[in-house]
Parts: structure tokens; sequence; C-alpha cells
């Protein structure tokens, strides 16, 4: 080591602790931000957060992915008090634990430099600016301030770091190679686990490091090639093949999936190859006015046949078969593109989330900036000035973008109007700002807005219904009775939306007392039978569920419990819910029938989930409906 190697480091170290500031700086405009999207609907369970139980109560609660994501739910309980006061220690948390990952890509990007025998200041050259690349980046921006997206940074968060014990594990594979490899096992194995526990995303950590042995990591010569082989396929190979498998179980789509999301499987990824490549160009050409939450309506790739198209799908196929062939010759080229299509396996080929999303290439861009960092440094030596300060340049350009991004995003109302005119055919754009116009112009505004947007989007039901609701709820004296029978009309080809229950739901609550005029429960009843011979709605098992749900609230309503009963029945019939339950017991108490009600919980033990942390509270729920039962028949018959 030179003398000089030190304080390359110290310089290193402070360099990029003022980056780190920086970052915080610019991203701290956001902090006066608010709720969006989805934030409300996944933690609202954080208001009835006050001990132990129903923190465990929340934290089992999820139902965004299979396993419920309790790890990234956890991490929101520290912020329960303000889940009704405003979102800035959410965003705090967020932008921080960003922070905290930008540190643990440095560091594992320094790993990978030295494992690739870069010289160390080389190395740290390499890794501070990648990571302040990526840290900058304003395409990332939406990862730390759409607040539920924590599950996606806090998932990165394992990935980083497992990747960072898997390197240091892999270095000392010379020294001791049964300790290596063990240490590399577990290094997976755990890192894969918590991060899947955060969000499913963390499934794809032995794929990315598939993807990093098979292009810049060279063989280790100290372990036989049957043996390593060996390693690799049962640890590597092995979990990526299953990731395969199951995607191809999700293709063709059956056909209510398609009448639900539109398109099939095979638009999707027509689509796809489409968004990838605007993610890499949104990602080093910068466009603030590019990015924002509200991507609904992101246009669908229906056939090959367009120029566009073909040119994207053909695109990926010769380079992702370059990346194949070269792996070995072109190692950092193939290495960036094999890793950001693995990084994006889940999410943007067949799995039929929604189309559009910033915040998926917060794991998968990685490889391509350290690419390009790697890259411009060994450059000929006469442009290694360029790099040393073009790239520098660059992340501070990274900066100023990111930092009119920020002071939008702090800004709800400005934001709300931004992203309206940007995406004027999204809907969520559309209702979000009509929420903004309630708050600030008042109701007439706002009902004005609504059907504006409704008239401009005929087929978006959600839009069609919330008119109707404002109106019951802030002018229930005005004519509606054109507004229901253009519902009437309309309801059955409407797009779907699982949104037009929870405003169906609360148009019910809205009415219940009788004072919209033309507009009763019976009015709510229809409407709901009306969405549901839309096929959109009726072939999907979910809103099934929830159609018996709204039936069974709005004969609660009436008053008429034995329907409620039989509604929310076959609701549990479609699939058990410990809040139907709850309903359900309910329903059966305030008929003052408590034997059928310890029946029907007797029953529901049957239906206890596989999974430990919510079998628990699924039984622990039925024991407390028990108490209740108890506690109401003793009332009861005291009151006698």
């Amino acid at each position: 080591m030179t003398k000089s190697a030190p304080r390359n480091t110290v310089i290193a170290i402070v360099s990029f602790s003022v980056l780190l500031i920086l970052c915080w700086l610019v991203y701290s405009p956001a902090l006066s931000g608010t709720f969006l999207l989805d934030d409300r609907a996944n933690l609202s369970g954080l208001k009835n957060v006050d001990n132990t139980r129903t923190a465990l109560q929340f934290i089992v609660s999820g139902d965004s992915g299979p396993v419920g994501r309790p790890l990234a739910l956890a991490s929101f309980l520290p912020h329960a008090e303000s889940m009704d006061a405003n979102a800035r220690p959410f965003i705090q948390f967020n932008i921080l634990l960003h922070l905290l990952n930008a540190c643990i890509l440095a560091w594992f990007l320094y790993c990978l430099c030295l494992i690739r025998k870069t010289k160390k200041n080389t190395a740290l050259f390499i890794a501070v600016t990648s990571a302040a690349i990526w840290m900058l980046m304003p395409l990332l921006a939406s990862a730390s301030l759409l607040i539920v997206q924590r599950m996606t940074t806090l998932s990165a968060t394992f990935m980083l770091f497992s990747s960072v014990a898997y390197l240091y594990a892999r270095r000392s594979i010379e020294n001791d190679t049964n300790k290596a490899l063990t240490r590399m096992s577990l290094a997976l194995l755990i890192g894969t686990t918590l991060a899947i526990l955060t969000k499913e995303n963390g499934a794809l950590l032995p794929t990315l490091v598939l993807a990093m042995e098979a292009t810049i990591l060279d063989r280790p010569i100290s372990i036989s090639l049957k043996k390593w082989r060996i390693w690799r396929f049962t640890f590597l190979m092995v979990p990526t093949l299953l990731i395969l498998g199951y995607l191809a179980t999700r293709v063709p789509y059956p056909e209510e999936l398609i009448l639900r999301r539109d398109y099939s499987g095979w638009e999707r990824l027509l689509t796809e190859s489409r968004i990838l490549w605007e993610y890499l160009i949104n990602a080093f050409v910068p466009r603030p006015s590019q990015f924002g939450p509200f991507h609904d309506a992101y246009p669908v790739a229906r056939t090959i046949l367009n120029p566009l198209t073909f040119t994207a799908v053909f695109g990926w196929i010769v380079i992702a078969s370059l990346a194949l062939l070269w792996r070995r010759r072109y190692p950092i080229f193939s290495f960036a593109i094999l890793w950001f299509l693995a990084g994006h396996l889940l999410e943007s080929t067949v799995v039929p989330l929604e189309l559009y999303f910033e915040h998926r290439n917060y794991v998968p861009i990685i490889a391509p900036i350290f690419a390009i960092c790697f890259l411009a440094v060994h450059t000929p030596i006469r442009r290694k000035a360029i790099a040393y300060i073009g790239l520098p340049l660059y992340a501070l350009v990274n900066a100023a973008s990111l930092a009119g991004l920020t002071s939008l995003w702090g800004q709800p109302a400005v934001a709300a109007h931004f992203w309206h005119e940007r995406q004027p055919d999204s809907g969520r754009a559309a209702t979000h700002l009509a929420s903004y116009y309630l708050a600030i112009h008042g109701r007439d505004r706002a009902i004005d807005a609504v059907h504006e947007f409704a008239r401009a989007q005929p087929n978006d039901g959600y839009l069609l219904l919330q008119q109707l609701n404002l109106r019951c709820a802030f002018t229930p004296d005005g004519d509606h009775h054109a507004l229901v029978s253009r519902l009437t009309l309309s309801l059955p080809d409407i797009h779907f939306t699982y949104s037009s229950a929870s405003v169906l739901s609360l148009l019910a609550t809205n009415v219940s007392s009788g004072k919209c005029n033309d507009v009763d429960l019976t009015t709510v009843k229809m409407l709901a039978q009306t969405v549901l011979r839309n096929p959109r709605y009726a072939k999907d098992v979910m809103y099934n569920q929830i159609h018996h749900q709204i039936m069974a609230q709005v004969a609660n309503l009436q008053g008429n419990h034995e329907d409620a009963i039989d509604h929310l029945k076959m609701a549990i019939s479609i699939r058990p819910d410990s809040e139907i339950n709850t309903k359900v017991v309910t329903s059966f108490a305030a008929m003052g029938r408590f034997e059928q009600a310890r029946s029907f919980i007797e029953k529901a033990r049957a239906n206890a989930p596989l999974n430990p942390l919510k079998r628990y509270e699924w039984i622990s729920n039925l024991d407390d409906l028990n108490i209740y039962i108890d506690e109401i028949e003793q009332q009861t018959d005291f009151e006698n």
C-alpha cells in the first residue's frame, strides 16, 4: 500500500459524507409531502396500534403479496402516532433509509472492484461515484417519496447487505473453501429470506448474484470445477429456475384476468419491452417532468407489428443475446444488462401487476450505473481526466434535477395540478386533484372537477360513482336522477378497478340517512348489482367477495341482518377473512343469536391460515369474539 492510499481513503469517505449531506438537503423539500396512491390503504391499521397485540395484528395484516411483507410493515410501527397527523416522519425515515442504502451500495461496489483486482484508489472512486449517481438519480425519487414503497427500499437494504456479506465470504475462498462456501450460502439464504419478508422481489437475490458470477467474477481456482458447479447450481441456478418456472405458470392469462387488466400476457410483455427502454433513458437523461406517481394510463402495446414495439423487442433480444454470448469477453457490459433484466424479472414480465412504476428500478439500475463508471475510469489515459471530472459533475446535474422534483413533491396542491396536466388520462391523477379541490376550493369545485374528469373518461367507473357520492354528500337536495340513469347504462361496460367497491360502500354510508334525493339504499344495491353485470367484475373472484360485503353492509343498514349474514357467509365461502368473521359474529350478536355466533366461531377455526403468524392472529381474533359474545349476552341478560 502506498502512503497516499490512506489519504485517498479519507478523501473518499469525506467526499461521500458531503454527498450524503447534499442528498439529504436535496430530498428535504419533499418532507412536506403527503400520502399518495395506496399509502393509506396499506397503513391504515397503524391507527389501531397501541400495544404489543395490536402491533402484531398490524404486522401480520399485510395482503400486498403472498407472504404479507411483515418486516416492511413492522418498520412503520414507530410512526403509528403520526398516521392521522402528517406524512413527515414516514418520508423522513424513507430518505434516511435511502442514504443508508447508498452507503451499503458503495461498500458493495468497492468489494466488487477489489475482487476484480482493481486498484484500491480506483475502486474507491468507482464505488463512491456510482453510489452518488444512484442516490441522486431522479428516476428513483418515488421509491422514497411514495411512503409505502419503503417495502422496496428496505428489501433492497437486505439484498445489498447480503451481497456485501457474500463477497466478503467469497474473497476468503482461497484460504478455507468449505468455510467460505458455508458463509456464502448463509448470506444468500438469510438475505433472501429477510428480503422476501419485506417484499417478494427479494427472491431475485440469487439470480442477481448469478448474473454477477456469470460475468465479472472468475471461478475460484481453489475449488474443483465439479464442486463449484454443484454449489452454484444449488444456491443460484435452482432459485432462478424456480422463478422462471413460476413465471411460466402465469401465462397464458385466464379470461377473467384479461378482462380485469385489459391486456393479455403477450401484450404485457410487448409493453414492458418498451417500458424498460424508457426506464433506461429516463435514468441517464433525467427529465423531471416525466416523473411522478401516476402512470395508470400508460398505453398498452397491442401488436409487435407496431414499429416502436418491434424495435424495442428486437433490441432486447439482441442485447440480451450478446450479453450471454459475450459474458466473459465483455463482462462489465454483460453484467449491466443481465443484472438489469434479472432485477425486472418479477415486476416487468408476465406477473399481472400495473405496467409502469419508476421505483421498480431501485435495484436493477445499479449495474448499468456501475458499468458506466467502471468503463469511464478504464478509458485510455488521455481521456481519464474527463471521466474523473465528468462523472462527479454528472452526479451534481442529477442533484439539480432531483431538487426540482422533490420541491414539487413537497407542494402537494401544486403537484396535484402538475401530475394531472402531465397525465390527463390518469383516473388516479384526476381524483387526487379533486381531493385537493375539495380541501382548498370547496365542494362545488371538487364536484365540477370530478364531473369534468368523468365526462372525459366515461369508462372510468370510479370517477362516475365518485361523482354521485360527492353530490349526495354535499348537495343532497339536488337532482340526481339523470346521473343515476347514466350510471345504470354505463356500469356494465366500465373498466375494472377495485376502488369502485370502496366508493359504493361510502355511498351506502352517505345515503343511509335517506337525505339524498333520488338515491337511497335500494339504489345503492341496484348499482352494486349493475356493476356485477359487467363481465370484468363478474369474473373476478376477489370482487365477488367484496360485492357480498357491500350487499351485507346495505342489508345491515336496512336492518335486514339475516340477509347480511347470508351475504357475509357467501363472501367467506369465496375466501375466508378474519374481518368478515368479525362482521358475521357482530351481526349474530345484533339479533341476539349468541349460540349461532359461538357455533360460527368454532367452525371458523378450521379456516385458520397456514402462515404461523397469521394463524396465531386468526385464532386470537376468534377468542376475542368469543369473549365479546359472552359480554354482550351477559349485558342482555342483565337488562332483561
